[in-house]
């Protein structure tokens, strides 16, 4: 039987083995782990350098951790950042800093990442805790350890051995990128990247916001859509490097961080398959792919939004991260399918696409701990795949925005350009007469209207046919183009006729410039014609100085009047025997 006194000597004896096991845990060095010895170590990851496991069996307090590590059933970091997947249990790590030096040296440790809800690290000397350190996304920016984008606090490690415990958990990604640097480099570290991503924000949000601007005056639904694109890429890089967070922060709950962090990874998601739907122009030649991306940015962020009201993060989560994989490879198909379909800059999508989405996979790799080593290039990779299929793409918009330009001066000038002699038509003549008038109008000066009519068109057509007539027509123009002036505007007015307006140019002077005209249309020759017609015409003249405009201003008014009397005055040079000119009254 067992008595009291055996009771109680039997809890003497596992309270001391558990103070021996706990000694033995401060003094043994940690089988395979590298120490970092400084001040030699000025800065790097710690990943190598660190032993860990998880809490399956639910939560442990620290004694119960520093047991676990004096045993052999740890794992060795083998890359630079820890990486463990998503929703998995908490993970408690471990590592040594020796200062080999005489004098305590001021340290940063952090943890770059913002996913990480809740780390509490301890350092331990001799086997007593001297510091112990709370932090994590879950608390308010203003409760954290120093106020810094992550997880992050300051030292001064004493000479002599420091042993380093974390426990991190996490409902989200379990990367565990901890950086460990002096003070100063540490600060300079933070200065170089500042200037980093300033640039490539700066590069980004000026493409943004100048596609914007072109939306809001033309309209072309793609250059809004990538105007958001980039803007929800920026903001949601803001999220996940952690700068965001320095604004907005716990207050609205202990995973409020998390939330916003997935929204902002899909907004630029969807803003982007839209864009290259709106693009590329996939609903004519691949309805089946341009409905599948349409429920893609549809139904998934439905899901999402499920998944917050019924405060299921994990699920939000992995279709967050899902809609991100489906974003990348659906850019890539939907610039084959242009590619086959021979769309413009199709090309130049594809290899944006391909660009962008080999340095996310560097990136994720990176953090992951996967093939690729953790270090600030890896790490920004995403963010200089991401300029630089920005500027690709705005090239596309560029050169989009650049032929949209000219089809419209094309369609212009065909609306206001006859076809057949290149001349202007009456829209033609009447847009181009308008600054012409204006300036007569404020310098006072005189100008005429010449009316042109071919002497026995129809007879023409009638017998050698229209085709010829065409050819006449466009011989007649040229004669008349080589004997105006540069100043002089010219129109086809209208099967037969043409009009000249002759800017300061009284009636007296603009009959000699008529009979000009007449002569060289009286020398013109047309080979589809015999040698032996004879192409004329009659014209008609009226300008400022006769008597009727006398005392007023030129006008668009005045230019009617002076039609209708050149049309007269060509009347009676018709009626007069043709071939000639005749003067208005």
């Amino acid at each position: 039987m067992t008595t009291s006194k055996d009771k109680l000597h039997s809890v003497h004896s596992w309270q001391i083995l558990l103070v021996m096991l706990l000694l033995c845990a401060s003094i043994l060095p940690f089988a395979n782990a590298e120490t970092v010895v400084i001040p030699s170590f000025s800065q790097g990851s710690l990943g190598k350098h660190t032993q860990y496991f998880r809490e399956r069996d639910g939560i442990i307090s620290l004694e119960q951790a520093r047991l676990r590590f004096a045993s052999d059933e740890l794992t060795q970091g083998n890359s630079n950042s820890i990486s463990l997947g998503i929703n998995v249990d908490p993970v408690w790590m471990t590592f040594e800093i020796r200062n080999t030096s005489d004098l305590g040296q001021l340290y940063r440790l952090s943890a770059e990442t913002p996913w990480l809800d809740y780390i509490d690290t301890w350092l331990i000397r001799d086997g007593e805790v001297v510091k112990y350190v709370a932090g994590g996304d879950g608390y308010a920016f203003e409760k954290r350890p120093m106020a810094y984008r992550y997880y992050a606090f300051e030292y001064v490690y004493p000479p002599g051995v420091t042993q380093v415990i974390m426990r991190v958990e996490t409902l989200g990604p379990m990367a565990i990128p901890l950086q460990f640097s002096s003070v100063e480099n540490a600060i300079n570290r933070d200065i170089n990247s500042g200037y980093q991503y300033g640039a490539l924000y700066g590069i980004m949000i000026a493409l943004a916001l100048y596609n914007l601007v072109l939306y809001f005056f033309i309209r072309r639904k793609e250059y809004g859509l990538y105007g958001l694109y980039l803007l929800g890429f920026v903001t949601n890089s803001l999220s996940y490097t952690g700068q965001l967070h320095t604004i907005i922060t716990y207050d609205f709950g202990p995973y409020f961080q998390d939330w916003l962090d997935i929204f902002l990874m899909i907004t630029y998601s969807v803003a982007g398959l839209h864009f290259a739907r709106a693009l590329l122009q996939t609903k004519e030649y691949a309805p089946k792919l341009d409905k599948f991306v349409l429920r893609t940015t549809l139904y998934i962020p439905l899901g999402m939004l499920i998944g917050f009201v019924f405060s299921q993060l994990f699920f939000s989560m992995v279709l967050a991260f899902f809609l991100n994989t489906c974003f990348v490879l659906l850019f890539i198909a939907m610039g084959v399918r242009a590619l086959y379909a021979k769309k413009p800059f199709a090309m130049t999508f594809i290899l944006s696409s391909v660009t962008a989405a080999i340095c996310i996979t560097v990136s994720t790799l990176a953090v992951a701990g996967i093939l690729v080593p953790y270090n600030d290039y890896t790490f920004k990779a995403i963010e200089v795949g991401m300029a630089v299929e920005a500027i690709l793409l705005a090239s596309i918009l560029a050169g989009q925005f650049r032929k949209a330009q000219i089809d419209k001066l094309v369609a212009e000038k065909f609306a206001r350009t006859d076809p057949l002699t290149q001349l202007n038509n009456r829209r033609g003549f009447h847009t181009q007469i308008k600054p012409v008038l204006a300036s007569i109008e404020r310098e006072q000066l005189d100008m005429s209207v010449v009316l042109i009519d071919i002497d026995l068109f129809k007879r023409i057509n009638d017998q050698y046919g229209h085709h010829v007539g065409d050819k006449v027509l466009q011989a007649v123009a040229n004669s008349i183009k080589q004997a105006c002036r540069g100043s002089d505007v010219i129109a086809r007015w209208g099967g037969e006729e043409f009009i000249v307006l002759l800017p300061n140019t009284s009636q007296e002077q603009a009959q000699f410039h008529a009979e000009r005209i007449r002569v060289a249309i009286e020398r013109t020759k047309c080979s589809e014609l015999p040698r032996t017609h004879q192409i004329s015409a009659s014209l008609g003249v009226a300008g400022s100085s006769y008597h009727i405009f006398a005392g007023q201003s030129v006008s668009q008014d005045c230019v009617e009047v002076m039609i209708n009397l050149a049309d007269d005055a060509l009347y009676q040079a018709k009626t007069s025997g043709k071939n000639q000119v005749q003067l208005a009254g």
